[in-house]
């Protein structure tokens, strides 16, 4: 294994691309990257071409929109186009780049840093971190999953307020933070972070990693409907036979396929008390869905 540098060049049309060229080998471990929520959500995913998921045989339907991002919620699934969205082929070196800088820097990470400090909304704040046994963690009146971006080097934690990115330091209030429900700490916010968003280490497996949770099943039954309204639309009479009217899970799952991955449900529901990514990491050589990457590979995993 070795360490690239991302270097800018043009092919023979003079179109503009980035490859990757070998440094010296790496001997190290890894620093998950940062990756953001869209639209309020890590529950998303990217449909890179127009066929991607358009397979009558195996009866995966999507709605046939080249460059898509679909956006899960609890409530239900949004489609985000409203940016070029076949930019994001290049954007995943760098996804948080793009959401918290715009699409102009989309060559990341060659380029300048993008920062996104709060305007001071949050200053001062101390938001309860309770822990739930069958529930995200929750930082204030937020998921931890979706409003911590991710923690620093330091152990700070990144936290996304409405008006931008802030600092938080994390206080323990029980012994025991993993082994006790309710509220088991608070984070002091000290200010705006101004740091490069790529410094922060967000979980590895987002966004496609999803608890077995209250939370979780919801956005599983959300992605159904979905699928079973775009079914019908197109004429399929027993839309049954083709997406389940419901769905149960005993460990977390990656979506959009719904299929469980043998990762602590823990692990996801903590975060970020609890560290996902050594047993993401683990499994990685045995995963056949690609769960690291930002979009879902097709042709990845169908054989």
């Amino acid at each position: 294994m070795v360490l690239a540098k991302p270097v800018v060049d043009l092919n023979h049309r003079g179109d503009i691309y980035v490859r990757l060229t070998p440094a010296r080998r790496h001997t190290g471990g890894f620093k998950p990257r940062c990756t953001p929520p869209i639209e309020g959500s890590r529950w998303w995913f990217y449909n890179w071409c127009e066929d991607c998921f358009y397979d009558d045989r195996d009866g995966l339907i999507y709605p046939r929109a080249p460059h898509s991002i679909y956006v899960l919620k609890e409530g239900g699934i949004s489609t985000l186009c409203k940016r070029e969205c076949e930019e994001f082929d290049y954007l995943i070196y760098s996804p948080c780049k793009y959401v918290f800088g715009g699409r102009w820097l989309y060559w990341s990470p060659v380029g300048p840093p993008v920062r996104a400090p709060g305007a001071g909304s949050l200053t001062g704040a101390e938001l309860p971190v309770v822990r739930s046994p069958s529930r995200y963690l929750r930082v204030g009146p937020w998921i931890a999953w979706h409003r911590v971006l991710g923690i620093l080097d330091d152990g700070k934690w990144v936290v996304i307020g409405d008006d931008g990115l802030y600092e938080a330091v994390f206080t323990p209030t029980a012994k025991d933070p993993l082994g006790e429900f309710g509220e088991v700490g608070y984070v002091k916010v000290t200010g705006p972070y101004t740091g490069d968003v790529d410094d922060v280490r967000s979980p590895c497996g987002a966004p496609k990693l999803v608890a077995c949770s209250a939370e979780g099943l919801a956005v599983a039954q959300a992605l159904l409907r979905y699928l079973g309204r775009a079914l019908a639309e197109r004429g399929v009479a027993s839309v049954d036979l083709f997406v389940p009217s419901s769905w149960s899970c005993w460990r977390p799952f990656v979506i959009p396929e719904l299929v469980e991955v043998d990762i602590p449900n823990g692990a996801v529901l903590n975060w970020p008390l609890e560290d996902p990514c050594p047993h993401v990491l683990r499994m990685m050589g045995r995963d056949p869905l690609g769960l690291l990457t930002d979009y879902t590979c097709y042709e990845c995993w169908v054989v």
